[in-house]
């Protein structure tokens, strides 16, 4: 799944630890640490931005700005005739409320939302784990889902909502939970609460709502029964991203094999460069349906 020719997007260049992109119209350079390679562009263009995060010892990170961004920054993304607004921040990480290794995962969304819907006959009911500020919930309402974006961080959670209303998504196709994942998950099991599909794209370690710790490798198989355990046998869909160093695509299918899934497919996430073939690698993936299409 590789992002390419996105409008408002480009990655321009990437090597020595850093990217060089246009987000909605505003050229910025970023860390990237999968990045390991030598640029392409001179030291010249990778100077001439409008702003640099600078990332810090203890993880966290600056935004230099040499001119300051417009404050009222979103990105359109239209898919089918809807057009979805998601708003930008720059934030001390270095992200802007956007992975654009996403996209192709969202198109992938979108028509399975829309497929079940039509199978089904009502809304899909459907989960956004480490929903983050909602890209995904918003294409997935879009489709036609009922969905229950949850995240343990407060503010992303009103970042997202900012983009539904930006979106003009009803109120009522969204459920925005303050919860930390497994929690919602164990509620869900135990109110008896099904789901249709869920997209869950866990960080490699982190922080629930109560101090909760999360590690990938020790826990990801946990988690991954507990998502069984919410959805419907049939007619339900299961997309598991991995961002953590040295866990591979097949790694990643085995953790979510069950009986159930009619297919099980794996691959890499990614972003093409604008002007040469170089793919700046983001994550793998691995995505499973219990129908056939």
């Amino acid at each position: 799944m590789i992002t390419q020719n996105l409008p408002q997007y480009e990655l321009l260049d990437s090597g020595l630890g850093r990217k060089l992109e246009i987000i909605a119209g505003v050229k910025v350079a970023r860390p990237s640490p999968q990045a390991i390679w030598k640029p392409t562009l001179s030291e010249a263009k990778w100077k001439d931005i409008t702003s640099e995060c600078v990332r810090a010892k203890d993880g966290g990170g600056q935004w230099v700005h040499k001119k300051d961004p417009a404050s009222d920054l979103y990105l359109p993304f239209k898919i089918d005739n809807k057009e979805l607004k998601f708003k930008l921040k720059f934030t001390s990480f270095g992200h802007c409320g956007v992975f654009f290794e996403q996209i192709p995962v969202w198109e992938w969304l979108y028509e399975e939302v829309k497929f079940l819907k039509q199978k089904l006959g009502r809304a899909p009911r459907v989960i956004n784990l480490f929903g983050y500020t909602g890209c995904a919930s918003l294409v997935m309402a879009a489709a036609g889902a009922e969905v229950f974006h949850v995240d343990s961080a407060k503010g992303v959670l009103s970042w997202g909502k900012e983009s539904q209303d930006l979106s003009k998504i009803p109120n009522q196709s969204i459920r925005w939970v303050h919860e930390d994942a497994q929690n919602f998950l164990k509620h869900s099991f135990n109110k008896g609460f099904f789901y249709d599909g869920i997209l869950a794209d866990p960080p490699s370690w982190g922080h629930g709502v109560k101090k909760e710790v999360w590690d990938f490798e020790k826990h990801i198989h946990l988690l991954v029964d507990m998502l069984l355990s919410v959805l419907n046998k049939e007619n339900s869909f299961l997309f598991l991203s991995s961002h953590t160093h040295g866990v591979q695509v097949e790694a990643l299918k085995n953790i979510v094999f069950d009986r159930r899934w009619k297919s099980v497919e794996g691959g890499e996430l990614g972003v093409k460069h604008q002007n040469d073939p170089r793919v700046l690698p983001a994550g793998i993936f691995a995505a499973a349906k219990s129908y056939s299409r």
